[in-house]
């Protein structure tokens, strides 16, 4: 998943969308993102690095449901804590918080005790049914206050041959799923119209090689 995130786009399409969120929002203050079924947080940890070089912070909740994804998300953000975000100011200032930290939760029933500026769902949406989609929308709607980001897969030949292309020498299930997750990934309007239920402003594109992003605002806000 590291390798498809950094070839693939999936690092790019989020770190444009949240540049641009930073952009019309200089305000200095943190922002915080709930990453939805993050696994190993390879794009978090990413995100919050370049953002720590430009001088921003943007502090994300990587949530999963499964324990072994969670412990592989901990023991990768302890391998990278010392980036150059420190964990305590000069002067023997309070400890500052972690710019990634690991959840264990089932997203459907989460509730942060503070809410969230974005939530970002990478290679996850696919994942649900449209009917489950809503569901998660609307709960989202509850605890985040500007956007939702749907980062996801392109459903089309191509990426399916490419995609089988790159899996012929792994195992038959990873082949297996790899290529399930292209046929159960998204066309750009269908996305669009499904999201449209929740926000009439709702924007979904092709990006890059083999994505597809789209956009619900809570804060009727700018596009995708």
């Amino acid at each position: 998943m590291r390798i498809v995130n950094r070839i693939g786009g999936g690092i790019r399409v989020v770190r444009s969308f949240l540049g641009r969120e930073l952009s019309q929002s200089p305000t200095g203050d943190p922002v915080t993102v709930l990453d939805i079924g993050a696994a190993d947080c390879d794009l978090p940890l990413a995100i919050a690095r370049w953002a720590a070089r430009r001088g921003h912070r943007i502090e994300f909740t990587c949530l999963d449901h499964d324990p072994k994804a969670v412990e592989l998300a901990e023991r990768a953000v302890a391998r990278q804590v010392g980036w150059g975000l420190p964990h305590q100011g000069f002067g023997g200032a309070s400890p500052a918080p972690p710019a990634v930290k690991v959840v264990q939760a089932d997203i459907f029933t989460y509730r942060p005790a503070e809410p969230f500026d974005y939530a970002v769902g990478s290679m996850t949406f696919h994942h649900f049914t449209d009917d489950q989609i809503d569901t998660l929308i609307t709960h989202l709607r509850g605890f985040v206050r500007r956007a939702v980001l749907i980062n996801d897969l392109h459903r089309c030949l191509l990426n399916y041959l490419v995609c089988w292309v790159l899996a012929l020498p792994l195992n038959s299930e990873i082949r297996h799923d790899a290529l399930l997750s292209i046929r159960r990934g998204f066309k750009p309007h269908e996305l669009a119209g499904q999201l449209a239920k929740h926000d009439p402003d709702a924007t979904a594109r092709r990006m890059w090689f083999c994505r597809v992003a789209g956009v619900v605002r809570f804060d009727r806000r700018g596009q995708v």
